[in-house]
């Protein structure tokens, strides 16, 4: 992002910043460099693979929805009728 606003907080008052690390830069030979450097391709890398979706991260937390087995998956029992004797 080039020719920001000039905050006079930030270091190179606001005007060398690298989005995808979120770092704002003393200069432009700072700047050009941190692009060369192992930490921004790193995070380049990282930032390339898709993030998780909302659906992932409620069943990590255990919010998905519940797993109870299969349908109908009721054990058959005996049905037939049973006489007892007398002795």
């Amino acid at each position: 992002i080039k020719h920001q606003e000039i905050d006079t907080d930030l270091p190179g008052l606001g005007q060398h910043y690298c989005v995808s690390c979120a770092r704002h830069f003393i200069s432009d030979n700072h700047y050009t460099e941190h692009l060369k450097s192992k930490l921004h391709k790193r995070r380049l890398k990282k930032l390339e693979d898709e993030p998780y979706t909302q659906e992932e991260a409620d069943r990590a937390a255990g919010l998905g929805k519940p797993d109870n087995g299969k349908r109908g998956g009721r054990i058959s029992t005996v049905t037939q009728d049973v006489t007892m004797e007398e002795s």
